[in-house]
């Protein structure tokens, strides 16, 4: 609509008409009068013309023009970023698929819509981001990989995000499940301050709410980290399952072993029926140990129809797996401190495996205890009978163990009351496998006071003595014979009769009085050992731990004929074999040495992933409170933050020549996301949060109603038009004022120079 209109200075209309009148009034009477008619009448129209431009001036007429226009506004889009969008939203696409669809709706209808709606796209998942120049392909460079969600910052970002710009509303798009830790007030308090602003607040709700079907979830947990097996053996797999929402559903379960080169063998498969919609199944499955190597035994619950989330149906232990002997079954009737320490130092080598069993004195009433076929050949490779009276194995289970030990396997036994002739072995089976002669004399009944038999025990401290060189009392150094002159004396030991006269039989420690304190036997294929004391732990309490270990450690390789193994190896720890990205655990590295190093050997750890690929890391050598412990060095380090994945920690020596056997140790890193360990989403909260704009538009849209949103958004631009007015006044403008001015200067410039050519100036 157009109109006219004078905007006269002063505001007074007749103010200007009056100076109009005088104005022309003056011109008249003040113009020169002149015989020439002509030229009198050429003064007064150049004079009225310049008059009329200041009259113009003063009168200020103005053109109108009044016109209706969409106001200027911006509209927020949030589109959820989080790991959460990778799962399924319950209609076979992911909710990133879902997401990125309503996205390109709303791109394709609303951008360009007009050019005063200024449409923004934010994205979200622990803090907000801006997406510059947005356009329908925006998210197809994007992948949902927020390690949590903060629908609450992503709410007060969108309404941040207008910049000063009247806001025409917005759109929250996501699953609904916060998963940050909420900061401030929350978005229900940004939808309450949208609501008193007249802003409507969209939400589109992605992926499946709770359901019975929705809610389905199958967990592999507890099941042991790593094991050190024995090639050939049988072992329970001990794990449980923890299931929602599958009562009464059939849920497989599959174990696998993976071998170093990646080859897989399915080697069990079971059923569980949950009963409770939500249980936890305790599972056991026997497999057989493969042959030796290095390997990762899968534990897998297969995912089942509607089951949304799988990665918590799988897990990994690892599991070493060795040639030979190593198994140790350690028997003991009085749980005196050499078992301790004796366990302590056995158990510290990953090759070595000790199963203890103590059986109690006060359980007399119920010999033969009952071993379950532990003396059975290939069951276990050393046996060791501490102070346990004969009549607790029994005479038929000790029978089985000099058949198994005449078979390969290797016995210890430890001096005590009830060892030897004082336990009554003297009469038992074990009598003609014993290096030892023993007197049946010296016998005590089982349960009775644990007085030893007159002579059958040296009460005095006891130093032992090297009566010959052997792998199992060579404790290293040049001189190993100074060092058990160094060694803490021992408590008393056994006053053994004597060694029996048979090949093979040797008495390798004494007292200095001669008498034997550690005599060594064969017994058909097998080995045997025969110790008056029991007082070891007295080296480790003492500081000589190392001294301790190695003893020990020669002992059982001895009995295993595997005293020529090398002896510098490298022992890794670390806190965890599984654990989350963000929590990488600690390592230790310890060199191990059965001699007396001059110099340490400078370590390097690496990390190796499964392409091949090395980190080098970085580590600090550990100092040692324990001087005398010689015999090892040990480093320190932190394992990285890693992507999820399998990698292996590798320790070598730095020099290239170094002699030393590197070591590595498999881990896994596992993904524990919050993210990820909620598949449900919230839909409820969404339509809350736009519940409380509904006075102004605000509502809910599921996916498939995008094109009804995009209707909606378009409605609301229709009802934001306001009248827009252009004014055009005359003089305003450059143009027109200098118009003005131009012609009333040369309008009086003509008056005046016409004035002097006809002489009336």
């Amino acid at each position: 609509m157009t109109s006219f209109a004078f905007e006269p200075i002063y505001g007074s209309l007749l103010l200007a008409m009056a100076v109009a009148a005088v104005t022309v009034g003056v011109i008249l009477a003040v113009t020169p009068p002149t015989n020439d008619t002509r030229r009198r009448k050429w003064l007064i129209a150049l004079r009225l013309l310049a008059a009329t431009m200041l009259l113009l001036a003063a009168f200020r007429p103005a053109l109108f023009r009044t016109d209706n226009q969409l106001a200027e506004a911006a509209l927020i889009i949030a589109i959820d970023t989080s790991r959460s969008m990778s799962l399924p939203d319950g209609d076979g696409n992911s909710r990133w698929e879902t997401q990125a669809k309503v996205w390109k709706i709303l791109a394709d209808n609303i951008l360009g819509l007009d050019n005063q709606l200024d449409v923004k796209l934010l994205t979200y998942d622990s803090e907000a981001k801006s997406v510059a120049a947005p356009s329908s392909e925006s998210l197809t460079s994007l992948t949902p990989s927020g390690k949590s969600t903060d629908i609450s910052a992503a709410a007060l970002s969108a309404m941040q995000a207008a910049e000063g710009q009247p806001l025409a509303g917005i759109v929250l798009i996501g699953d609904g499940t916060q998963t940050s830790d909420q900061q401030g007030t929350g978005a229900q308090r940004v939808a309450e301050t949208l609501d008193s602003l007249g802003v409507p607040l969209w939400t589109v709700p992605v992926g499946p709410a709770a359901g019975i079907s929705a809610s389905r979830d199958a967990a592999v947990e507890s099941l042991p980290e790593s094991y050190q097996l024995f090639a050939g053996n049988e072992f329970d797999v001990k794990f449980q399952v923890s299931t929602r929402g599958m009562s009464g559903i059939d849920v497989p379960i599959r174990l696998t072993w993976i071998d170093a080169e990646g080859n897989t063998t399915e080697v069990a498969k079971r059923q569980i029926v949950p009963t409770k919609a939500t249980d936890v199944t305790p599972v056991s499955i026997p497999i057989q140990t493969p042959q030796p190597g290095t390997y990762r035994l899968k534990v897998e619950a297969i995912p089942i129809e509607k089951e949304l989330v799988d990665t918590n149906n799988t897990q990994f232990a690892f599991v070493e797996v060795r040639d030979g002997g190593g198994r140790i079954l350690y028997l003991e009737g009085t749980p005196r401190l050499e078992q301790t320490f004796l366990r302590r130092s056995l158990r510290r080598f990953p090759d070595l495996a000790l199963d203890y069993q103590w059986i109690p004195a006060d359980t007399v009433d119920r010999w033969p205890v009952d071993l379950n076929g532990a003396f059975e050949p290939g069951k276990y490779d050393i046996y060791i009978i501490g102070d346990l009276h004969a009549d607790a194995i029994g005479e038929e289970q000790l029978r089985q163990l000099a058949d198994t030990i005449g078979k390969g396997a290797g016995l210890i036994t430890l001096g005590g009351v009830f060892s030897y002739g004082g336990g009554g072995y003297a009469n038992s089976p074990l009598a003609r496998v014993l290096p030892v002669q023993m007197d049946p004399n010296r016998a005590r009944s089982a349960g009775s006071p644990r007085d030893p038999a007159e002579g059958s025990q040296i009460d005095s401290d006891v130093r032992p003595e090297l009566s010959r060189a052997h792998p199992i009392t060579d404790l290293g150094g040049a001189a190993p014979a100074n060092i058990w002159k160094e060694l803490p004396p021992l408590l008393g030991a056994n006053r053994l009769v004597g060694p029996k006269v048979a090949p093979g039989v040797q008495v390798i420690l004494e007292t200095e009085t001669d008498d034997p304190l550690l005599i060594i036997g064969e017994y058909g294929r097998g080995r045997l050992a025969a110790l008056a004391f029991d007082s070891t732990w007295r080296w480790w309490k003492s500081g000589r731990n190392e001294v301790h270990r190695r003893f020990w450690r020669q002992m059982a390789l001895w009995l295993l004929s595997r005293e020529n193994s090398g002896d510098r190896r490298l022992v890794i720890t670390i806190d965890q074999r599984r654990f989350a990205t963000d929590k990488p655990p600690e390592f230790r590295v310890e060199m191990q040495s059965l001699t007396e190093q001059n110099a340490a050997t400078p370590l390097v750890a690496e990390i190796v992933a499964e392409d091949g690929k090395t980190m080098p890391l970085n580590t600090s050598t550990e100092g040692s409170g324990n001087q005398s412990n010689r015999f090892a060095q040990a480093i320190r380090g932190r394992i990285p933050e890693l992507p999820v994945g399998f990698y292996r920690l590798r320790v070598r020596g730095k020099a290239a020549d170094s002699d030393l056997p590197p070591e590595q140790l498999a881990f896994q890193v596992i993904d524990k996301s919050r993210e990820l360990a909620q598949p449900l989403a919230d839909p409820a909260y969404l339509k809350q949060l736009a519940a409380l704009t509904a006075d102004h538009g605000g509502t809910f849209f599921l996916p498939e109603d995008a094109n009804d949103l995009v209707s909606r958004i378009k409605e609301r631009r229709s009802l934001a038009e306001t009248p827009v007015v252009e004014k055009f006044r005359l003089g305003d403008g450059p143009f027109t004022g200098w118009l003005l001015f131009g012609i009333f200067a040369c309008t009086l410039s003509a008056e005046w120079f016409l004035r002097r050519q006809w002489g009336l100036a």
